[in-house]
């Protein structure tokens, strides 16, 4: 009689790298979602970072279970982006979301032989490359106060105001204040498309991310931009001075920028950009 052990194992995928950046440099030894070990499946040009999972505890249905408990979800995510960090340390790396996982070896060489080509432009589009996040707050009181004082439309209806009879100047004012809110978000567009010509010649893409609400950032200012920058890793330092110094121009506008990164190229890997 012959006895055919099934295999219990899944294949968790952290991301893809070149294979040719195997030659330089190793994937760092560590322990995998489920305490396994980390190691890499070849095809072609292509290479994808694996660990084993149990099948039972790492099937759909769990997943779908476990992602409802806060600590898990938590605690997985935060070592899913702790080992991708570790990659792009060592090489290149084109991240998959969270908890993309195959039954087996033959099923996930069909998806990379699929998505070979996509696969392998995006990932020699990111060589040498980091993406860094810019948020900026601001003090919304100073910024008004900024419009109010020097917005060409703002200023010309205060002094239509001025020359009105007062029994008139109700509506006026109300349409004064609809105007500043208006201004004010046309402002911040503004700005943003300003820092973004001044970062042009060092970064090499931009996405713009919706802004967290307070609830969100705990601040007492708002967050008026939330931009992913991605840039040559040579340039880093240059990018960083260049914001810092940009950052001077807007003080007086009471807006400060919060600079976070190198982050693993998050919002750049994924053929069509998600906010």
């Amino acid at each position: 009689m012959t006895l055919t052990k099934i295999g219990t194992d899944f294949l968790y995928v952290y991301g893809v790298i070149l294979t040719e950046e195997l030659q330089y440099s190793e994937i760092p030894s560590l322990k995998g979602i489920d305490q396994k070990p980390i190691y890499t499946k070849k095809y072609k040009d292509l290479a994808a970072v694996i660990t084993p999972v149990n099948a039972p505890n790492f099937s759909q249905q769990q997943i779908d279970l476990l992602v409802k408990d806060a600590e898990w979800l938590k605690e997985k995510a935060f070592h899913h982006h702790e080992v991708i960090a570790a990659i792009q340390n060592n090489a290149t790396v084109l991240p998959l979301s969270f908890c993309t996982i195959f039954q087996k070896e033959t099923t996930l060489e069909s998806f990379l032989s699929e998505q070979y080509n996509d696969f392998y432009q995006k990932l020699l589009s990111l060589k040498s490359k980091q993406e860094w996040n810019v948020k900026m707050f601001c003090q919304t009181e100073k910024a008004l106060e900024y419009v109010i004082d020097h917005n060409p439309a703002v200023l010309e209806l205060k002094e239509k105001l001025t020359l009105m009879p007062k029994g008139k100047q109700f509506l006026m004012r109300k349409k004064l204040e609809n105007l500043i809110a208006a201004q004010f978000e046309v402002e911040h567009m503004k700005w943003w498309q300003e820092i973004n010509q001044e970062l042009s010649s060092i970064v090499q893409d931009v996405n713009l991310r919706k802004n967290w609400g307070k609830e969100v950032t705990e601040r007492k200012d708002d967050m008026i931009m939330n931009a992913d920058y991605l840039v040559e890793t040579n340039n880093a330092e240059q990018f960083l001075n260049k914001v810092q110094e940009i950052e001077k121009t807007y003080t007086t506008l009471g807006c400060t920028f919060h600079v976070t990164g190198p982050w693993p190229p998050y919002h750049f890997s994924k053929m069509v950009k998600e906010t």
